[in-house]
């Protein structure tokens, strides 16, 4: 994480979603690909982003832009998202922030130990509250408890995305806000702790030290590295 005097955040940019996927930087989708490509499951990604709208993004749309939501599309259960979102409107913390924060800003900056250039998509931003700089991301579930979702945010890399994210925007705090997608639709909010930033940035600096010229990339992964690396030039 960037600790000089000089350090000045990167602009929120209000862009439409195509715009953002457009910058020729590395997002944490890229980050999770090259994830993928260590793992053995790479997949290339699709250029087109057609096809059933999935439940989280018309969630997130719902809460986060309620004036693009667009209703009655295929496979997805209004009423369930209108439920969901109202779950956490109920939550006074969270309502509060919904009400003062920016939703879905983009940015674009230099990660400084590897010299990349980044972007990234937050879910909401709340630059002053009595706990400082705060970004939140909300996660649809399917956790039982609390204990649950924990455990899924390192499963899943939330960690990683939360100091990814946190570390560019020199962010104060990030909550982590699990949304339970089925009945009784419980809300998880994780307060991510310095020990669990260490670990995800560990994560995206291990991702992105793979995208170096230098590195030395394993045979069966270099797919991926080229795609991303593509994705920065074109």
């Amino acid at each position: 994480m960037p600790t000089t005097d000089s350090f000045r955040r990167p602009d929120l940019l209000r862009l439409p979603y195509d715009d953002y996927r457009a910058l020729p930087a590395v997002a944490n989708s890229d980050l999770s690909r090259l994830r993928d490509a260590l793992n053995g499951r790479y997949q290339k990604s699709s250029a087109s982003l057609s096809g059933a709208l999935g439940l989280g993004t018309a969630f997130h749309t719902a809460l986060l832009e309620p004036s693009f939501y667009e209703p009655g599309q295929p496979g997805i259960n209004d009423s369930l998202v209108w439920w969901m979102v109202e779950g956490v409107r109920l939550n006074a913390e969270l309502q509060a922030l919904l009400e003062t924060g920016t939703p879905e800003p983009s940015c674009i900056f230099s990660e400084p130990t590897t010299n990349t250039l980044c972007k990234l998509r937050a879910d909401l931003v709340v630059p002053a509250t009595d706990r400082g700089y705060t970004i939140v991301d909300f996660k649809t579930t399917m956790a039982r408890d609390y204990s649950h979702f924990l455990a899924q945010c390192s499963g899943y890399d939330y960690d990683r995305q939360a100091a990814f994210y946190t570390d560019a925007l020199r962010a104060d705090r990030f909550l982590l806000v699990g949304v339970q997608k089925v009945e009784p639709f419980s809300l998880y909010t994780v307060e991510v702790l310095p020990a669990m930033l260490e670990e995800g940035r560990a994560k995206y600096l291990r991702l992105l030290r793979l995208l170096l010229p230098e590195a030395d990339v394993p045979t069966y992964m270099s797919d991926a590295v080229r795609e991303v690396r593509d994705g920065l030039v074109n």
